[in-house]
């Protein structure tokens, strides 16, 4: 790791402190309503530069939000313990300043600390800066105070959220728009994360989950959206919401919050979002596949991604090839086109971008080479509902094959809370492996339920398989020429898709 790397060259001093700092480290129509209420703000007042130091640096959106305020001109330095490849290559490749080893000497000369969502509030170093009373705050907190002047956008929702912020701003961009962004994964079409360098306009992926372990508040609390959009509404996170109306209450009060003149873009096919968006001052703009002003017909599934006809206010403006998969990225698209109207592309601009759009990483990626026998699929689903969408889409897009299905569940309360989901989510999978249960921020904790208990529930066809070793020697040894494996995984095992990628290769 270069830990050590300075990038205030011009500053010896700087470089010098720094240096120190680090010397132990290793490491009404539809049209209507978005056009009237597409507005836009001045550009943002400068921040005073400070020395930003950053907790959990090495997390996707604290890494792209990290840099992006080093480029604004701040001194940003880092600390992240269990940071790992790619993370760790992604900050040495960009210039970052960071270490792995903790140390009060670390927060010499830091005006103040921003921390990751999952951040313990009894970390040393938080300790450290209690003590010497400096600030501390959230990412999103940070993120607020960054974009206070622009205009936001923001994609909530319990699912869709990085691709539809991705594809969004992709499509502001690719039309010239250069917009400011930060979203919680990689994008493919952008080198980064986040990207803050003064734009009037910031598209800005909204969580329901607390800010951070000292700050109840949802991440998306902070982002005072002018343009909100809502994918969807579902029980989960279940260690900071009791039941789904806490998960609806907090929607609700971004919704209560956003101006007039606004708008608010609602998935009009799920009850939860509909009844949310009732109450919504600000103009709502439905988008779905049965019903809306934003409608998506005639529906292909092919090889290379999805096609539809992009139906507004009941005509039909032209068809779009989009290079994603499944159900849920057709829902995910007309949301994006509803954002993309309202702020002004033309249709040309649209199906341009969302032609040339790439995707986010660990979003249904085919990780294995067009000539193998066998097709690897990486995907992140963690959720009943997702899981089920990503099976649904290897069946659509790869008709007639065998979908093998791998899955890591993520934290004992949400396997626990939604084990009936999870049992009934694997309907159409041909065969399903489910490893243990990845604890994440519950690691530690006395573990309530086990993926064995999942496994169960599902039926003859699966098989639990804690050990990720014997893992991939079954699944190699039971794989055939034209399978489909998709792996949906979390930390541990998020590799595993290019190891059973380059083991299938040969068969």
């Amino acid at each position: 790791m270069n830990s050590l790397r300075c990038e205030w060259r011009h500053n010896a001093r700087a470089c010098n402190q720094v240096a120190q700092f680090y010397k132990t480290s290793t490491h009404k129509s539809m049209l209507t309503v978005l056009k009237a209420a597409a507005f836009s703000r001045s550009h943002a007042k400068l921040l005073p530069m400070k020395h930003l130091f950053f907790v959990g640096i090495a997390g996707h959106a604290m890494r792209g939000l990290a840099y992006a305020a080093q480029q604004s001109g701040n001194q940003v330095t880092g600390l992240d313990v269990p940071a790992t490849s790619p993370g760790s290559d992604w900050l040495d490749e960009h210039g970052l300043v960071w270490t792995n080893i903790s140390s009060p000497a670390l927060l010499d000369g830091v005006d103040e600390v921003i921390i990751s969502g999952g951040t313990a509030a009894s970390d040393p170093i938080l300790v450290e800066a209690a003590k010497r009373g400096l600030p501390v705050i959230s990412f999103a907190e940070f993120l607020g105070k960054l974009t206070k002047d622009k205009r936001v956008i923001s994609v909530a929702g319990s699912h869709g959220k990085t691709t539809t912020t991705a594809f969004i701003t992709w499509l502001l961009e690719s039309a010239g728009r250069q917009p400011d962004f930060l979203i919680g994964i990689q994008p493919f079409n952008f080198d980064s994360s986040a990207r803050l360098v003064g734009s009037d306009i910031v598209v800005i992926e909204g969580d329901e989950y607390r800010a951070s372990t000292l700050d109840e508040r949802s991440k998306l609390q902070f982002y005072h959206p002018d343009v909100l959009v809502l994918t969807s509404v579902e029980m989960d996170h279940p260690d900071v919401f009791a039941d789904l109306a806490a998960v609806k209450a907090r929607f609700a009060e971004v919704i209560a919050a956003m101006p007039p003149n606004g708008h608010l873009i609602a998935w009009s096919d799920s009850a939860a979002v509909t009844e949310l968006a009732a109450h919504a001052k600000a103009p709502v703009v439905l988008y779905g596949l049965q019903s809306g002003s934003v409608v998506g017909r005639n529906i292909s599934y092919t090889a290379t991604g999805i096609e539809f006809d992009l139906e507004i206010d009941g005509h039909v403006l032209g068809r779009l090839a989009v290079p994603l998969f499944g159900r849920h990225n057709v829902l995910n698209s007309l949301a994006a086109a509803a954002v993309a109207i309202g702020e002004g592309l033309r249709f040309g601009d649209i199906a341009a971008g969302a032609a040339t759009f790439k995707g986010a990483y660990r979003r249904f990626n085919v990780v294995s080479m067009p000539t193998s026998p066998v097709t690897v699929i990486d995907d992140y689903a963690h959720h009943p509902t997702e899981v089920a969408a990503t099976i649904q889409a290897a069946k659509l897009h790869f008709a007639g094959r065998r979908v093998v299905a791998i899955f890591r569940p993520h934290t004992y309360s949400r396997t626990k809370t939604l084990l009936h989901e999870f049992q009934h989510a694997f309907g159409e999978a041909d065969k399903a492996y489910i490893t243990g249960i990845e604890g994440a921020r519950e690691a530690g904790q006395e573990a309530s339920v086990s993926g064995a208990d999942v496994a169960t529930g599902i039926g003859a066809s699966t098989t639990y398989e804690p050990d990720r070793a014997k893992l991939v020697e079954t699944v190699i040894a039971d794989a055939k020429a034209g399978d489909v494996i998709l792996c949906m995984t979390v930390s541990g095992y998020d590799k595993l898709s290019g190891e059973l990628a380059q083991r299938s290769a040969g068969l």
